[in-house]
C-alpha cells in the first residue's frame, strides 16, 4: 500500500474546502493559509516537470498520460511527512495509453471522493467562469468530452485532465475496485460536518478525534474562508469570476436554473442521481 490519499470530485463540488479542513486539522497551530494548503494538485505542471526533469510542453496528451503514474510513484516514494500525501484531482478515474490506471494503486493509500448535485455544480460553474450562462456550464457537465483546461493552448500551470460528464466522472471513481474509495455527498459534509468529516477521518485513519475535527471546521467556515480570500487572495480564484468560495450553498438551483436547464441535466443524469439521492425513482426532484 502507498501513501496518497486522492481528494477527487467533479470540479466545484467542494473539493477545496474539504482541503482547507486538512490544513486546519494537519497543522492546528497555525492560521489558515490559503496559499500553503497541504496537498499538491495531481496536473500540477510545474512539480511535474521537476520530477520529469524535462518541459512537457512538445508532449500529446496521450504522451503526458503515459508518464504520469511513475511521476505520482516518485511523489509517495519521496514523501518523507508522517501523514498521507493529498492530491487533488478532477480527473475521472480513467487508464493511459497502455490500459494502466493513471492513478496507481500500489502508490496509494485511499480515495475521497466528493459528490454534489449537478444541478448545484451547473451554478457555481457558472459563476466560476464569471457569468450566469448556465446552459453552457450545463454542457460542460453533459459533455463526455469535457476536460481542462478548456484551452489547450492556455494551460494556466495544469497539464490536460480528462474530466468527462459528470456521471462519467461519478461512476469512474465511485466503482473502481483497485483503491480503497470513501463517497462524500457535499450535502451531508454541509448538514451534518461535524459528524461527516470526522467518518472521513475514521475511514482514513487519521490520528484525530472529534475536537479537532470541531476546531479545524471552525477554521474553514465558508465566512472565514471568504474573508481570508478577499485579504490576501487565492492563487485557484476563478479566471474570470469575482471570487472562489461563494456560498456553498445546497440547492441554490432552485431559484436559479430556469426548467428547460434543469430538465437538461437530469434527462442526462438521471440514474446516477437516483443512486446518489438528488432524484426519487418516480423522478421528483429532492
Amino acid at each position: 500500500m502507498g501513501n496518497i490519499v486522492w481528494i477527487s470530485s467533479f470540479p466545484r463540488s467542494g473539493n477545496t474546502w474539504f482541503r482547507c479542513f486538512l490544513a486546519g486539522l494537519l497543522q492546528p497551530n497555525l492560521e489558515l493559509d490559503l496559499a500553503d494548503l497541504p496537498s499538491f494538485h495531481c496536473a500540477n505542471r510545474q512539480l511535474i516537470e521537476q520530477s520529469l526533469c524535462f518541459s512537457t510542453g512538445d508532449l500529446t496528451v496521450d504522451e503526458v498520460n503515459k508518464v504520469r503514474p511513475g511521476v505520482y510513484r516518485h511523489w509517495s516514494e519521496t514523501w518523507e511527512a508522517s501523514s498521507p500525501l493529498f492530491i487533488k484531482t478532477h480527473d475521472c478515474y480513467t487508464s493511459q495509453p497502455q490500459g494502466l490506471p493513471i492513478f496507481p494503486a500500489d502508490a496509494s493509500r485511499a480515495v475521497v471522493y466528493i459528490i454534489r448535485n449537478p444541478l448545484d455544480v451547473c451554478v457555481s460553474y457558472a459563476k466560476f467562469w464569471g457569468n450566469s450562462d448556465y446552459d453552457t456550464a450545463a454542457d460542460y457537465i453533459c459533455d463526455p468530452e469535457h476536460s481542462h483546461p478548456l484551452d489547450q493552448n492556455n494551460l494556466f500551470g495544469q497539464l490536460y485532465q480528462h474530466i468527462s460528464d459528470w456521471s462519467h466522472h461519478v461512476k469512474s471513481w465511485s466503482s473502481n475496485q483497485d483503491i480503497p474509495t470513501k463517497v462524500v455527498r457535499y450535502e451531508d459534509m454541509k448538514m451534518k460536518p461535524a459528524h461527516v468529516f470526522l467518518d472521513i477521518v475514521q475511514f482514513l485513519e487519521l490520528p484525530y478525534g472529534e475536537q479537532e475535527v470541531k476546531s479545524s471546521l471552525a477554521k474553514c467556515d465558508f465566512a472565514n474562508l471568504q474573508k481570508r480570500e478577499s485579504q490576501s487572495g487565492f492563487k485557484d480564484r476563478p479566471y474570470k469570476g469575482s471570487q472562489f468560495f461563494r456560498q456553498g450553498e445546497i440547492n441554490s438551483w432552485r431559484k436559479t436554473l430556469e426548467p428547460h436547464t434543469v430538465n437538461r441535466i437530469v434527462n442526462c443524469h438521471a440514474e446516477e442521481m437516483i443512486k446518489h439521492g438528488y432524484l426519487a425513482k418516480d423522478g421528483t426532484l429532492v
